[in-house]
């Protein structure tokens, strides 16, 4: 004999059952109800009244002609809500600091402004030599790991934009200056998916750098590792670490809403 259920704990089914369906739609767009029905582990009569508030407060549309339901834009300005309201430094911190202990070395945070990039957080380790800490301090698009990273997200009209304002100045013997050879670069860049400052913002100091996308699917910021260059070989950095790096950088990512699809 089945115990009798209690009012507050339907209403608690029915909530959950409600986020189901919405997961559901969100992976299965324009799905009858035929479909919601032997995907959920609840009665037909449930689940359309169910259906039927979200319809109600637009969570939900339903298509009439095809018997489709599809997710409402109440969704979106929930999501936008939340997004509006990230403050990414304290999302990327944990990640910041998992890879700074792991691979002892300076990681950072940076994000584009205008044709520079700034530092805005850091996870910084103690050893008795390190590259002196970035955070707040402004460098070039073009001569920086996290530079070159927002670079190779820009469209052919930022990119020339770019190239009319920026004058290409030599920091190091390995700055590329060549426009051409700079293209080229970033379409490495944007092709495999991280960059590498080999001492061209700065003597002596090696850097990695991988991409942070929001919920558009742009590059809102960039992680980035910066060690000696005696101490972490070229191999290094773009072997195992930027392998670690381009796994936490997309699961960063997915935290800010962003998606393949």
């Amino acid at each position: 004999m089945h115990r009798k259920r209690k009012k507050n704990e339907y209403i608690v089914h029915n909530v959950d059952l409600a986020f189901d369906i919405l997961f559901f739609l969100a992976k299965n767009p324009n799905t009858t109800f035929e479909n919601i029905l032997e995907s959920m582990d609840s009665s037909s009569y449930q689940i359309e009244k169910t259906l039927e508030v979200l319809i109600s407060r637009g969570y939900i549309n339903f298509n009439p002609k095809k018997k489709t339901y599809t997710l409402g834009i109440k969704n979106f300005e929930v999501g936008y809500s939340y997004l509006s309201h990230v403050d990414i430094r304290n999302i990327a911190r944990p990640y910041l600091q998992y890879l700074g202990e792991k691979f002892q070395e300076n990681v950072y945070l940076a994000v584009r402004s205008g044709f520079e990039v700034v530092y805005i957080d850091s996870y910084e380790v103690s050893r008795p030599v390190v590259v002196k800490s970035r955070v707040g301090r402004l460098l070039p698009l073009y001569a920086s790991a996290s530079g070159k990273v927002h670079l190779a997200d820009m469209d052919e009209d930022e990119l020339e934009e770019f190239f009319r304002e920026e004058k290409l100045v030599p920091y190091t013997k390995n700055t590329i200056t060549d426009k051409d050879k700079l293209l080229e670069h970033i379409k490495l860049v944007r092709e495999q998916g991280y960059a590498v400052d080999d001492e061209e913002w700065e003597e002596e100091v090696r850097c990695l750098s991988v991409p942070v996308r929001d919920h558009t699917g742009r590059v809102t910021a960039a992680v980035t590792l910066s060690a000696p260059s005696w101490r972490i070989p070229s191999e290094k950095l773009t072997g195992d670490i930027k392998d670690e790096f381009i796994k936490k950088a997309e699961e960063l990512s997915e935290r800010l809403g962003y998606t393949e699809e």
